[in-house]
């Protein structure tokens, strides 16, 4: 009986506290494994909480849980290379291995060296079984199959091939192509399907999606290398149906979260600003994101965001409704809608950002309000000049109900989420950290040397 190791890359699936979607599927899969499989959960140095949740997981006999480099390839050749089973089933975080597809494979399994599984898209676009269906029927006919369609091949074949090519893009493709020309007639495709997240249809548009996906196939097809591939698919992002435009402050003590000084000290302020724009950023690693930023030089600039895949954009002159404005103007000339966001806004997920996006799709305008009286994010798909106003008390407990007033004067209607915690004193970093919304180890996950 030939033992399966599954892997398993991991990075910031656990945005907040009491968010178990993760834990639910793992101890599901568990369910599944016989005595001498075992699953290995690799962490790509996620920002939330990921990885203790991985370490607790890990108290499971079965369960292996380790750390990598960020990055799919890198994280699934870290887990291979810790694998002991004969045969490695690659699962992304986001794909559900269910129990009729698991026996369907273990029925296979001693027929094979390579293959993957049907897939199926959750999602609320009536597109998407229509995509699933074409990427079962291609990836039959070509014998490439995708991350999303959980891959799986013989260990000895795996490290034959020298496992995943490090590259930032194509890895599953790559992977799949060196397996066809070593062993083509040991392909196998299960027919049971796994199901994947549509998440990233539901965020960036279906057909974006789509058109966006074929291209990037094509341009592979044609030689262009995954690193390329990379720095075009951060150019290509502004296209997408949303920008989420977020605004920061070069972290330079003295000048940042200044309310916090006396609690954390200067330094520690800026370096607890530092921590709470490249956790949001890295929690939005799949929007399209617009950094507005004050203060800084290039050279700092991009030291700091060490080549994460954003639009840099500066501040101008100012109250924050000039700015905003500013930002909704220049993104709405290529996005359907545009997110404000502030770094702060530590309970914000992306789960949070599908239902802002949603009520602002059937409203034109919508907020999440913060529990100290403004908003920590507000979606629009075009520009209300009444909420940009001067006569607004930018930074106060009364901006909220002063664009609530402005609005009803003007009689524009939009819809206000669940009030949100932000931090801007020291009871509010207590409540975040209490609450799970801030790790109690924030001061080392962005170091300046990291």
């Amino acid at each position: 009986m030939l033992s399966i190791s599954i892997v398993m890359p991991v990075y910031n699936e656990v945005p907040a506290p009491g968010d178990d979607s993760l834990l639910i599927r793992v101890r599901e899969l568990l369910q599944l494994l016989r005595q001498n499989d075992e699953l290995l959960l690799v962490d790509g140095g996620s920002t939330d909480l990921s990885w203790p949740v991985l370490q607790t997981l890990a108290e499971h006999p079965q369960v292996t849980a380790i750390q990598s480099n960020k990055g799919r390839a890198q994280q699934m050749n870290a887990g291979a290379e810790k694998a002991r089973g004969d045969v490695l089933l690659f699962l992304h975080a986001d794909t559900v291995l269910t129990k009729a597809a698991w026996h369907a494979f273990l029925l296979r399994v001693n027929e094979c060296l390579w293959g993957r599984f049907n897939v199926r898209i959750d999602g609320r676009s009536a597109w998407l079984p229509v995509v699933g269906w074409f990427m079962n029927q291609r990836s039959r006919l070509t014998k490439i199959g995708t991350g999303d369609q959980a891959l799986f091949v013989s260990s000895e074949l795996f490290h034959q091939i020298g496992g995943f090519p490090n590259q930032p893009l194509m890895e599953d493709i790559e992977l799949c192509k060196r397996l066809k020309r070593i062993a083509p007639r040991k392909f196998v495709a299960v027919d049971v399907p796994v199901h994947t997240s549509g998440r990233r249809w539901d965020v960036n548009g279906t057909w974006e999606t789509i058109v966006l996906m074929w291209r990037f196939r094509f341009l592979y097809w044609r030689g262009v290398s995954a690193t390329q591939l990379a720095t075009l698919y951060a150019d290509t992002r502004q296209k997408w149906p949303v920008t989420v435009a977020v605004f920061a402050k070069y972290p330079r003590a003295d000048r940042v979260k200044t309310r916090l000084i006396p609690m954390l000290g200067a330094e520690q302020s800026a370096s607890f600003a530092r921590y709470l724009l490249l956790s949001t950023l890295d929690k939005l690693q799949d929007v399209n994101v617009a950094l507005w930023t004050d203060g800084g030089s290039p050279e700092e600039w991009d030291a700091l965001l060490r080549g994460r895949a954003v639009q840099r954009y500066i501040q101008p002159e100012g109250h924050l409704g000039v700015r905003m404005q500013m930002a909704v103007t220049t993104h709405l000339s290529s996005s359907e809608l545009v997110v404000l966001l502030g770094p702060d806004a530590v309970e914000f997920t992306l789960s949070h950002l599908r239902q802002l996006m949603e009520a602002a799709r059937r409203q034109g305008l919508a907020f999440v309000p913060a529990h100290d009286g403004g908003y920590v994010a507000l979606a629009c798909n075009r520009s209300v000049s009444e909420i940009f106003s001067g006569s607004i008390e930018w930074g106060s407990a009364r901006v909220a109900d002063q664009t609530r007033a402005a609005l009803q004067g003007q009689g524009v209607h939009a819809l206000w989420l669940p009030p949100q915690l932000d931090i801007d004193e020291p009871a509010d970093l207590e409540k975040a950290i209490e609450s799970g919304c801030v790790p109690v180890d924030w001061h080392v996950r962005y170091q300046v040397t990291d």
